[in-house]
């Protein structure tokens, strides 16, 4: 395993993709609010957990359409889970935050343990990212879109994503204080748009 590149390099990488990345989630989750405008009772019907498995395989769907014909991102899906490589130094994979902490969901198996301790076999000199979604407590919208960079139990940065922003606009970092000791985050990076210029445990749940 290697040192997990920074928040400033990795936006560096991932500076091009970053509102395909975004789109791919928002999309997703759009597609789950088009199956509740057939049928509203589904909110009631489906779990958490099934609305999480069908809202991966949205975003999984995107991306295989987003960034399969992409010459500068590699996509495999051998190992159980899409993964997307940038500039063979990230590796990155969609998922559900749990809550508020970006904590992800999921049954930890040893492929999932290994991702988080950035040792995944056969990538561990990449670091590795987790793109995901929180959704509000009605589960008709999204509070949050964000990348990840975890080690063990430690989240070494975060950078949020805007589900609204446009491919050229810039990314700019904006510090946010700590709170209190069990949240990780140092900085948030924060896509900057035209009209801001100041600048229950673990599941099997995708």
């Amino acid at each position: 395993m290697t040192q997990p590149i920074s928040a400033e390099d990795a936006t560096q990488i991932l500076s091009p993709h970053l509102n395909s990345i975004g789109l791919c989630i928002d999309r997703g989750w759009k597609r789950w609010r088009a199956l509740l405008a057939l049928d509203a009772e589904l909110g009631i019907v489906i779990s958490n957990r099934s609305r999480a498995s069908l809202v991966y395989d949205f975003i999984r769907y995107e991306a295989l359409n987003t960034f399969d014909t992409s010459t500068d991102v590699t996509v495999s899906d051998s190992r159980g889970f899409l993964l997307l490589t940038f500039a063979d130094k990230i590796v990155m994979r969609f998922k559900k935050f749990r809550d508020g902490s970006l904590r992800t969901s999921g049954i930890p198996t040893q492929q999932s343990i290994e991702y988080a301790h950035q040792v995944l076999p056969g990538m561990d000199e990449l670091t590795h990212l987790v793109a995901g979604y929180l959704p509000d407590e009605s589960g008709l919208d999204l509070r949050l879109a964000a990348i990840t960079c975890t080690l063990d139990r430690d989240q070494l940065w975060v950078l949020d994503l805007d589900l609204g922003i446009d491919q050229a606009a810039p990314v700019t970092p904006i510090p946010i204080p700590l709170g209190n000791a069990q949240d990780q985050r140092d900085t948030i990076l924060r896509p900057k748009s035209d009209a801001d210029d100041t600048g229950q445990t673990a599941s099997d749940e995708r």
